[in-house]
């Protein structure tokens, strides 16, 4: 419990000095975070990788775009599909600055995994949404013309 002296240190403090010891725990609550986030990552890049190579096996036109960058990389696994369909899209990036990772399909508004803020998500959570959502991908396309 702290003593008087310890709570009217705290008690005086100004919005700058409060802000100040805020961002400070924030920065390091992301520098912890940030391996989780880049394990989780990985896992995912891996799940994408796989996906394109057992689609490629098909005969089916498959991309997978990498696209190296500071702070924030990403990939996009793009299956070709003719018709109204058109190319169906799963992408996936990190921001190093915040230890997010974010997982979209085609358009729609991300999956955010912010490891900073939710410290119960795990790595390979992340990579169980992305393959779940590759799964979804595949049966789209398997719907829209049968490999």
């Amino acid at each position: 419990m702290a003593n008087w002296r310890e709570e009217l240190s705290e008690a005086v403090k100004t919005k700058a000095e409060r802000d100040a010891e805020e961002s400070a725990r924030l920065k390091q609550r992301v520098q912890e975070a940030l391996g989780t986030a880049e394990s989780a990552f990985g896992l995912a890049m891996d799940a994408l990788r796989f996906a394109a190579d057992k689609i490629g096996e098909k005969g089916k036109t498959v991309k997978l775009d990498i696209t190296p960058g500071e702070p924030s990389p990403g990939a996009k696994l793009v299956i070709e599909q003719s018709g109204e369909l058109g190319p169906l899209v799963l992408g996936l990036s990190i921001d190093r600055e915040t230890a997010m990772v974010k997982a979209f399909l085609g358009v729609t508004k991300p999956r955010e995994f912010d490891f900073a803020k939710d410290r119960h998500i795990a790595a390979s959570d992340v990579e169980e949404y992305v393959g779940r959502r590759i799964i979804e991908v595949v049966r789209a396309a398997q719907k829209a013309s049968a490999w």
